[in-house]
């Protein structure tokens, strides 16, 4: 069941290296996301709580913005850690298609035998 709680912890890694790459201010992100999967990972109790207070800044910034149903949604651990679990999931499947479809593209010629074309 360890193995399960680090899930949420990784998404948020994977979500700030990527806001990371645009905005330096996402950076910091990057390290505490990785010592508290790391730290989950290794069965101790997270230090500095990386994820509930992602969970408490995203309900919160919902409420702001007139969500206050799905921040409420988002309150609750629970849901909050599903949550991330899916987006993974998603997230996971949607780059190997890409990659797939990259792979297709790069190897693929763009003409078929006997049509005549020119680049």
């Amino acid at each position: 069941m360890i193995p399960f709680l680090c899930i949420p912890c990784l998404a948020l890694i994977l979500y700030f290296l990527i806001l990371g790459l645009f905005f330096p201010k996402y950076r910091p992100f990057i390290k505490e996301g990785w010592r508290c999967f790391v730290d989950k990972l290794f069965r101790r109790k997270c230090s500095i709580s990386f994820d509930n207070r992602m969970r408490l800044a995203l309900s919160s910034w919902l409420a702001k913005k007139g969500f206050v149903r799905l921040g409420k949604f988002m309150y609750k651990e629970k849901n909050f850690n599903r949550t991330l679990i899916m987006v993974m999931i998603l997230f996971t499947i949607i780059s190997i298609l890409l990659f797939i479809l990259l792979i297709k593209f790069l190897i693929a010629s763009p003409c078929q035998a006997g049509d005549s074309c020119s680049i």
